[in-house]
């Protein structure tokens, strides 16, 4: 599954990056948050953490069943929103 995964602070792009979310777990960096990702048997686990000092988050967990999207979907969590947009294609 391919996942595109944005955070913004109050409607502003914080970073962006796309994820190939395979069975092995797998870890990527950027800027403001580590993000650690794997695929389930019918959901993927895809766990933002180690924020940057100018984020105010501990700890994102989304627990996303494997799904084709069909537009940006996103959880709010208070001035941030995570966004993401799932596709199933290789």
């Amino acid at each position: 599954m391919h996942v595109d995964l944005a955070l913004l602070e109050n409607d502003e792009l914080l970073q962006r990056l796309q994820l190939e979310v395979l069975l092995q777990p797998q870890v990527a960096e950027t800027a403001h948050f580590k993000v650690r990702y794997w695929l389930g048997r019918t959901a993927a686990d895809i766990v933002l953490e180690d924020f940057a000092s100018s984020v105010d988050l501990k700890r994102v967990a989304l627990d996303m069943p494997i799904h084709e999207s069909n537009d940006w979907e996103s959880i709010d969590a208070g001035r941030y929103t995570v966004a993401f947009w799932c596709r199933l294609e290789a």
